[in-house]
């Protein structure tokens, strides 16, 4: 039993390595994938903007000398990005890292090549799970406006101007603090911030005026500007009740009941008359199908088993009843002569009168 014992545990072991092998190796491969992914995008990403704002420096630098190279299917859209190429891939395994930044912080820009380094802005939008976001009026770039936005209603340009994302690794929350030595407040780039309880401290860093980390509030959340135009609904005409409930109709039609819930199901506490008296009808002939194969409300007689049909029998011959309670001579002088007695008569008309009958309604005349 031991041995048994002992080699259970060792290929539950066993079992459990070769899931912790597969799922490791599973998350590697994923990993990997995503990088490569990621790799080809940025790469393809990155050859379209240098390649667009190197066309569109050339051609402001040479000004009228510049070649004609918007043409063709390039011809409204020349130095733009495609959409598709704009918008940073997110993770596949779910795992990104809390940066601490939200929309509304003001960051300083580390990890550019371009122009942009060194410049401080706002945050106008993060992708947590992409670890990305927009800085207003930083990484500005030129996209071709795909299809479906260009409708006849609102004509929208050929070209439009937005922000492009940025890594949550190439900008610095920038926050200002008290220099104890002259008592002012300056902005300071922060490295790395600390997140403890739904609250951000500055990584490292004691305040030496209250000798405790320094709390990094987060930004409030701007509120929507909304502009009033002609051609709004007006709050009074909002409000207004336009219809009145009355006991003269149903409040909705009878037909939204059945697109709520099935026509024939058993929650519903409103039905169509036909499919009542239809069930009515069903029941009525259950009943009167168990009248008849029922025997004094036991089980159905076509049902019965030998030791049931058994039992029955000792049953009746127990009580003294006989088979198919079947009403003797005895049993029926009996009740004529109670009705007799009561001023009682039993109807003679369109009824055969056996034998025994005709004794019941002699002996009642002669009473």
């Amino acid at each position: 039993m031991q041995k048994l014992l002992k080699r259970t545990s060792q290929v539950q072991r066993q079992a459990a390595r070769r899931q912790r092998i597969t799922r490791s190796k599973n998350a590697s491969d994923t990993r990997k994938l995503q990088h490569n992914q990621l790799k080809v995008h940025n790469q393809a990403r990155r050859e379209v903007f240098v390649s667009a704002r190197q066309a569109q420096r050339e051609d402001w630098n040479l000004g009228p000398l510049a070649p004609r190279r918007d043409v063709g299917d390039n011809a409204e859209t020349y130095g733009t990005v495609p959409i598709r190429l704009v918008e940073s891939v997110e993770k596949m395994d779910g795992k990104w890292k809390n940066w601490g930044i939200r929309e509304g912080d003001r960051v300083c820009i580390v990890g550019q090549k371009e122009g942009d380094k060194g410049k401080i802005g706002v945050v106008r939008e993060v992708r947590e799970k992409a670890e990305s976001c927009k800085v207003r009026g930083i990484n500005m770039i030129s996209i071709a406006t795909p299809e479906y936005m260009k409708t006849s209603s609102q004509p929208q340009a050929p070209v439009q101007i937005t922000e492009a994302p940025l890594p949550l690794s190439s900008v610095r929350l920038v926050t200002p603090i008290t220099d104890p030595s002259t008592g002012h407040k300056r902005d300071v780039i922060v490295n790395e911030i600390t997140l403890e309880k739904g609250r951000r401290y500055i990584a490292n860093y004691i305040n030496p005026l209250s000798s405790q980390r320094h709390f990094i509030p987060w930004p409030d959340k701007e509120k929507p500007e909304f502009q009033d135009n002609d051609d709004d609904t007006l709050r009074i005409d909002a409000e207004q009740e336009t219809w009145v409930p009355t006991l003269l109709r149903a409040p909705m039609p009878s037909g939204v009941i059945d697109e709520l819930r099935n026509k024939y199901s058993k929650f519903r506490t409103r039905h169509e008359d036909s499919y009542i008296e239809m069930k009515e009808d069903m029941d009525q002939k259950a009943k009167e199908r168990a009248g008849e194969l029922r025997w004094g409300g036991g089980t159905p007689r076509a049902m019965l088993t030998p030791v049931q049909e058994l039992n029955r029998q000792r049953w009746m011959e127990a009580r003294g009843v006989e088979e198919e309670n079947k009403l003797t001579d005895e049993v029926l002088a009996g009740i004529g002569q109670t009705m007799a007695r009561k001023g009682k008569r039993l109807p003679l008309t369109d009824v055969e009168l056996g034998e025994s009958d005709v004794r019941i309604e002699q002996s009642a005349q002669g009473g």
